[in-house]
């Protein structure tokens, strides 16, 4: 997240739609083709980029994001066309207007007279500006405060991403452990690799899920690492997630065991 922060992405990604005055249509291909060259541009600046996180970044943006941002524009809308449409002339000439038939009618037109009017016009053209930047101000002030709740919702947002976004991390590397330690305990089991691979194909291909199928096969040293399985804790893709690391984790100490021809027999058993 210290790489891809929520808060810094959005604004970079509004300050481009407001930009170039994007359309509501126009805004998810916005974002797409903003994280497509962030990514490119992380790729040639750091040695390894997860893609993963920036296609949850970009989801995050498109499903919870953009809607808070519509709704932004749909509350300011009127307050940035009012905004637009005003100018500084309208307010000048429509106070002098207003002063001067106002005095006229006091002062039964002694107003008009010229070491009278020329003053007048210059204060009350004057007070015309100051009511006009006070209106404009007034709308910044509205428009700020609406920006304000936009930036509050996203941090809040962005607050509990973070969170998840630690969460996922950090259980991620407690299951890699955790997985690493159940394939060392399962290889206990196995002088011979081939007795291994030979229960694993059919642990794999079974796929128990429930306590009965597991105890059908008799396999003992995979009754551990199943637990989690059989218990309905985990769907099918997790589970093929773990039969995958398993596989990679069961090579390593094969390997590791013996370096020299292990992975030479493996070969010549996938070609016969």
């Amino acid at each position: 997240m210290s790489e891809l922060q929520l808060k810094r992405v959005t604004r970079e990604i509004l300050d481009h739609a407001e930009q170039t005055l994007a359309t509501d249509k126009k805004l998810p291909r916005i974002v797409d083709d903003y994280f497509v060259q962030r990514l490119k541009e992380d790729e040639l600046h750091h040695a390894e980029v997860d893609p993963r996180l920036y296609e949850g970044m970009r989801n995050l943006v498109k499903a919870e994001v953009l809607p808070l941002y519509d709704q932004f524009r749909q509350g300011t809308a009127r307050l940035r066309e009012r905004r637009e449409k005003r100018t500084v002339w309208h307010y000048v000439i429509g106070t002098v207007c207003a002063f001067e038939v106002l005095e006229a009618i006091l002062t039964h037109g002694r107003s008009l007279a010229p070491q009278i009017l020329f003053p007048s016009v210059i204060l009350e053209a004057f007070i015309g500006f100051i009511i006009y930047a006070a209106a404009q101000y007034i709308d910044d002030v509205r428009i700020a405060r609406a920006r304000k709740r936009l930036e509050k919702s996203i941090e809040l947002l962005e607050g509990r991403v973070e969170t998840d976004v630690n969460y996922d991390q950090r259980r991620e590397l407690m299951d890699a452990d955790v997985l690493r330690a159940e394939a060392l305990e399962i290889l206990t089991h196995y002088e011979s690799a081939q007795d291994f691979w030979r229960d694993y194909r059919r642990v794999r291909e079974a796929d128990p899920t429930v306590p009965s199928e597991l105890k059908s096969m008799d396999l003992p040293a995979f009754h551990r690492f199943l637990k989690y399985h059989v218990e309905g804790e985990l769907s099918k893709v997790a589970r093929q997630q773990r039969f995958n690391r398993l596989f990679i984790e069961a090579h390593e100490v094969f390997l590791s065991r013996d370096p020299e021809s292990y992975a030479l027999k493996m070969l010549k058993e996938a070609k016969s």
